[in-house]
């Protein structure tokens, strides 16, 4: 099965945009939890280690801007650079479990530690 590549383009841009609103979340919790912002007691409340959960968001927000950079380089390759007109299908696959590979592992390393 094979998709073109305009559609597998358009996939790596979704995946970009996608990536970038959670970079967003993540980096807005960490600035609203920071100790001079006056949401930080909403947020954190009575957690038991928010230093670690600060330090974990941060490492999320860091590993979603590289998804998203990566993502918007393939986009930009693939529209503008690529000449070919088929791609096979697994690739995207691929692509999606090596995402969720190194999110799985960020997830493990943090349990880990705390």
């Amino acid at each position: 099965m094979f998709v073109t590549s305009i559609s597998f383009s358009y996939f790596f841009l979704g995946i970009a945009l996608i990536s970038l609103a959670f970079c967003i979340y993540y980096k807005t919790l960490i600035v609203k939890t920071s100790p001079d912002n006056r949401s930080r007691d909403k947020i954190i409340g009575k957690m038991k280690d928010p230093v670690s959960w600060r330090k974990k968001n941060n490492i999320m927000g860091s590993t979603y801007i590289f998804w998203c950079l990566a993502s918007l380089a393939l986009f930009i390759y693939f529209k503008f650079f690529f000449t070919a007109g088929l791609i096979p299908i697994y690739y995207v696959f691929i692509y999606i479990g090596v995402m969720a590979i190194s999110m799985f592992s960020i997830n493990l390393a943090g349990k880990k530690s705390v």
